[in-house]
């Protein structure tokens, strides 16, 4: 397992569809598509887009798919300059805004 080189934290890599390598929390979770703004990653790369099941709404005919790392990263939000100083960036995805 890899680790992030901004927070440290565990991270998995998974290659979009575009052919990217995007890093992502390894702890897959439930997604309730159309319930919002966020992306995640399945495990064959494809972006889905939603919001995390909250527990009480978990099921087993729900996507399951990767928060992008940079959503739960500490670092994402410093400016890009401060993270090139500590190792580059998020595996050609822009930062969080």
């Amino acid at each position: 397992m890899a680790r992030c080189k901004f927070c440290g934290q565990e991270i998995d890599w998974i290659t979009s569809l575009e052919g990217k390598p995007v890093p992502v929390d390894p702890d897959p979770v439930f997604v309730i598509e159309d319930g919002g703004p966020d992306t995640f990653l399945d495990d064959m790369g494809a972006t889905i887009t939603g919001r995390q099941a909250k527990p009480e709404e978990e099921r087993r005919d729900l996507p399951v798919a990767f928060v992008p790392h940079r959503r739960t990263c500490p670092w994402a939000d410093k400016p890009a300059r401060r993270r090139v100083e500590w190792g580059g960036s998020y595996g050609g995805l822009a930062p969080a805004t």
